[in-house]
């Protein structure tokens, strides 16, 4: 992962499930939720942990990046910028979705799906 390097201090574990590739037609967009996923992280949490798992689920591509140094600000929610947000916009064009916030306590999840276009096709 050429990201890693950028984030060397960063606890990241990486799950590929045999098999799955990155959609071509998206495989700009999965590394730009990646890298603004990691930067975020990089920048607003303090984890002990960051999975990214990449895999297939029901014919449809997920990249999923999560972290457990996610802890609430002067008592609430952190606001999210414009990267994410970004992204999401660009997964609704290609009929896929982002979902990203906080998960269990002190956890953060970002979370990319597609259809794939080999399984819609068929």
């Amino acid at each position: 992962m050429r990201l890693g390097g950028h984030y060397e201090h960063l606890p990241i574990e990486v799950t590929w499930e045999p098999e799955v590739e990155v959609p071509p037609e998206s495989e700009a967009l999965a590394q730009s939720l990646l890298a603004e996923a990691l930067r975020n992280c990089d920048k607003h949490a303090h984890p002990t942990r960051v999975t990214v798992a990449i895999g297939d689920a029901h014919g449809a591509f997920f990249l999923e990046i999560s972290n457990d140094g996610s802890a609430p600000q002067n008592g609430g929610a952190r606001g999210t910028g414009m990267g994410l947000k970004l992204a999401a916009l660009e997964a609704i064009q290609s009929g896929g979705m982002v979902e990203f916030g906080p998960e269990d306590e002190g956890e953060w999840r970002v979370r990319l799906v597609l259809p794939r276009q080999d399984v819609a096709d068929d």
